[in-house]
This record gives structure tokens, C-alpha cells and sequence, in this order.
């Protein structure tokens, strides 16, 4: 809606830098008319009223319906969001403070994160990288305390490209270490330790 309204060199109409012109105004000789630059306005708003209106959802047209003015409703309707911006953005930083990795791989848990944060970002508080890697560490498990450790003691912190490219690392050498022995490599081992025991 904005960029269009730009574009039709129309934003002052709902911003006020274009004010409501006087209905009339006084001739020279005196009598009261009709002024011209009014109903120039209110064509103009009218138009970009309609606009607006025809943009929204029936909820919240029934919000606006009372108003006749582009700039009232606009400044209605900015009241609005930016009231269930604040709901939306306490409520992503909520998800964000209390997710875990739990069993998600390091892919699945970075991009949960980054979507989290792109949520956020659209509510109008964009967060620092700083701030996206503390609560992105926070949720790791004890299995990742070395990554963890490494990051806090750093001078300088990682890009989120750098941290992704540690974690998917990391996670690779805790499936390796974890990974069971074979059952041939097992036997062998056992079969080794019987022949020490047994002095052969």
C-alpha cells in the first residue's frame, strides 16, 4: 500500500503534510464561496479513502468505517498494528528465550532460530547478530558446552555464517563419537584383550 501511495504522490494525504484545505473561502467582495483547492482535496482523499478501505479485511474495516478522512483512518490503522506488533514481538522473543535443540539436527534448530528472528524483524525490532547467538547458544545442549565455551571466550564474535558452519562441525563429531562400534571391530578388540589375558 505504501509504495503505491508514494508513487501516486499521495503519502502526505495520510501523513498531514497535505492538510484539509478550508471549505470556503472569502471573494473580494466580501461574500463567502465554495474554495476551489477543497473539493480538489476532497476528490483526492476521497480516492485514496476508498483505496485504503478496499485493501482491508471486513474485521478491520468495522474498526475504520466511522472515519472520513484518509489520514484518520491511516493514523487508526497504525494504532492497530503497531499494538499487535508488540503482542506478536513479545511473544516470538518468548519462543526465542525458551527453545531448545533438543532432537532437531543443527540445520533444522539454526533455521528455527533465523525464522524466529525474520519474525521478529517484521514486527519492527530487528535483532543484533550478538543477540541472535546468545539465544541461539542458550538452547544447545551440555553435548555442545566446547562450541559454547569457545564462543564465550572469543574477543570477537562469530558471523551467524561462521556460527552455522561451527555448528554443523560440532554436530558432526558428536554423531562420530557417539556412533556405536562395529560388531567385527568389537569382537576383535575382545578377542585381542583374551589373548593378553591369557599371555598368548
Amino acid at each position: 500500500m505504501l509504495p503505491y501511495l508514494k508513487g501516486q504522490k499521495a503519502y502526505g494525504y495520510i501523513d498531514g503534510t497535505i492538510q484539509q484545505p478550508a471549505k470556503t473561502i472569502t471573494a473580494p467582495d466580501g461574500s463567502t464561496i465554495p474554495n476551489p483547492l477543497y473539493d480538489i482535496w476532497e476528490t483526492r482523499d476521497n480516492l485514496i479513502l476508498s483505496c485504503i478501505n478496499s485493501s482491508l479485511s471486513d474485521e478491520l474495516l468495522t474498526q475504520v468505517a466511522h472515519y472520513s478522512i484518509s489520514a484518520e483512518v491511516w493514523m487508526a490503522l497504525s494504532s492497530a498494528f503497531a499494538s499487535q506488533s508488540r503482542v506478536k514481538a513479545e511473544h516470538v522473543r518468548s519462543e526465542l528465550s525458551t527453545l531448545q535443540k533438543g532432537n532437531q539436527s543443527a540445520i533444522d534448530y539454526f533455521m528455527t532460530i533465523k525464522h524466529l528472528t525474520n519474525k521478529l524483524a517484521i514486527t519492527g525490532q530487528t535483532l543484533k547478530c550478538d543477540e541472535i547467538i546468545t539465544y541461539l547458544l542458550v538452547g544447545l545442549g551440555p553435548e555442545y558446552d566446547s562450541l559454547v565455551s569457545m564462543i564465550s571466550h572469543q574477543d570477537n564474535s562469530p558471523t551467524l555464517e561462521e556460527l552455522y558452519s561451527m555448528l554443523l562441525t560440532c554436530e558432526a563429531r558428536i554423531q562420530h563419537n557417539n556412533k556405536p562400534l562395529s560388531l567385527p571391530m568389537a569382537s576383535a578388540n575382545v578377542a585381542t584383550q583374551q589373548q593378553h589375558f591369557s599371555g598368548g
